[in-house]
């Protein structure tokens, strides 16, 4: 609501270090009484309640309980009743425990399938509710990342995948005793699952870098029954989508990294093309996916003659654990290195412009333009930060502790990946841009970077928005893709 006064919204957002709220697990009767609390909140500020829900007999509740450093986890079956609990299962990791979705439930709530990384990919497990039986039910080098059904009649679990490439998504059913294991979609790309009661039927939404989603109605054992809704083509009829490419190539210590890339309009390979380089490279994303992407800032940036790249570095998601952990008590740092070696690649391939290569990103990916602007200067000429984190000190408990652990415990990689205390660095041109009411990323970080380019004697730009959220969205957000265009304009062209 807009007025002529402020109005005053208190928060709660617990920084790095700072002491976490105490939470607790209650259960009342449906028709109101006293509260009964579950004894599942652990030690004073070190336990953390991830997931909670009641179990099929209506008589217990479940918890995923982890510590503050969220290196160990446990699944806590609680008496309604009287509150007491006892564990289920319990998980531990040198670096950090991602944590899963909620248990499924299965054989009347005698047994639940569990997704765990207990040997380094996120894989089904079928466990029995006492904790004394564990069956692993998928394996290999890739990740399940969802489970979409089971159907107890029939014996059989549904799940999507990445086992054909980490850049898809394909659809799988596999025997409730890891037999038979069934691959029920088709077509290269990314495969999205709606399954309906009963697991006899489910919606599969296809898309590809290529192909818009298309949406059709399938039986349980795969066979295509009709079409729920066809593509929209208009989008492709009515505007020239340039293609995109994936790619991928290897870093000096031999790690395969994902890329993509859209050339411009009027491509000609004998030239040389100003470039400009999307970024996210935080944990639990992947940016780079065989899967449509529309109309976006990218195909805007590319008809107006800019090529633009894509990596996914070390430490984002879809890949294994192993693939994460390299950004471990250190964030900003491999991700960097393994982005200039995706512009080392791109500049390889001989179309690029070595002098106009820009960066943008927002939320993590502004803090890895602001980190790009800093520690590698020489590469990028031009950078846009999005509501960027510039001091893993303001972020909030939960996501920063995972990775960099407790500032007092790691006082030195703070203090290095604090990008503020870096500003002398600064060769190019930047742009940032923020809401000033974020709740994710606070605006404090704009305004430490802020001071510290001033006192540096930096030049830069800034673009404010006052809406309540992380990202900028409705006209405003046209805006602010206007203002980046035209910043890219200016300073690479």
């Amino acid at each position: 609501m807009r007025g002529p006064r402020p109005i005053y919204e208190p928060q709660r957002y617990p920084q790095a270090g700072e002491n976490n709220p105490d939470v607790r697990l209650g259960v009342v009767a449906a028709t109101g009484g006293n509260t009964r609390w579950m004894d599942v909140s652990g030690t004073h500020d070190d336990a953390l309640i991830a997931r909670a829900g009641w179990m099929p007999d209506s008589t217990h509740v479940y918890a995923v309980r982890t510590n503050r450093l969220q290196n160990r986890l446990e699944l806590l079956s609680a008496a309604a009743a009287s509150g007491k609990a006892s564990r289920i299962l319990e998980e531990s990791d040198p670096y950090w425990v991602n944590i899963p979705d909620d248990p499924v439930f299965v054989d009347g709530g005698k047994q639940f399938l569990w997704l765990s990384e207990r040997d380094g990919f996120r894989h089904l497990y079928l466990n029995s509710i006492d904790g004394k039986q564990s069956r692993q039910l998928t394996k290999g080098p890739w990740e399940v990342t969802s489970i979409n059904g089971v159907d107890e009649s029939a014996g059989r679990v549904y799940f999507t995948s990445s086992e054909t490439s980490p850049l898809e998504r394909q659809f799988y059913s596999i025997g409730s005793g890891g037999e038979s294991k069934t691959r029920l979609s088709f077509g290269s790309g990314t495969h999205t699952i709606a399954m309906g009661p009963g697991e006899h039927f489910y919606l599969d939404t296809f898309s590809s870098v290529s192909s818009p989603p298309r949406t059709t109605l399938h039986a349980g054992d795969g066979r295509e029954l009709g079409v729920y809704r066809e593509a929209n083509r208009r989008i492709t009829e009515d505007f020239e989508i340039l293609p995109t490419e994936l790619v991928n190539f290897r870093t000096a210590d031999g790690a395969l990294l994902y890329a993509r890339l859209i050339r411009p309009a009027g491509f000609d390979a004998s030239r040389k093309h100003p470039a400009v380089v999307l970024v996210y490279g935080g944990p639990q994303a992947q940016g780079v996916r065989n899967a449509w992407m529309g109309v976006d800032l990218d195909q805007v940036l590319a008809h107006a003659g800019f090529v633009v790249w894509q990596v996914d570095n070390r430490g984002s998601y879809g890949r294994g654990h192993a693939f994460e952990t390299p950004v471990f008590r250190n964030l900003g740092v491999t991700e960097l290195t393994d982005q200039v070696a995706g512009v080392d690649y791109l500049l390889s391939l001989g179309f690029v412009d070595r002098a106009r290569i820009g960066i943008r990103g927002w939320s993590y990916g502004g803090f890895m333009t602001l980190n790009a602007m800093l520690n590698a200067p020489d590469l990028f000429r031009a950078g846009i930060g999005g509501a960027p984190v510039t001091d893993w000190r303001n972020y909030d408990t939960i996501y920063t502790e995972r990775y960099m652990g407790l500032p007092k415990d790691n006082p030195d990689a703070y203090r290095r990946t604090a990008l503020p205390e870096q500003a002398k660095n600064l060769k190019g041109r930047l742009m940032i841009a923020h809401n000033v009411e974020d709740d994710n990323v606070l605006f404090q970080n704009t305004v430490q970077m802020l001071e510290a380019l001033e006192r540096a004697g930096k030049q830069f730009e800034l673009q404010i928005y006052t809406q309540k959220t992380h990202g900028v969205t409705g006209i405003e957000a046209r805006q602010l893709n206007a203002a980046m265009l035209d910043f890219f304009q200016r300073n690479l062209k």
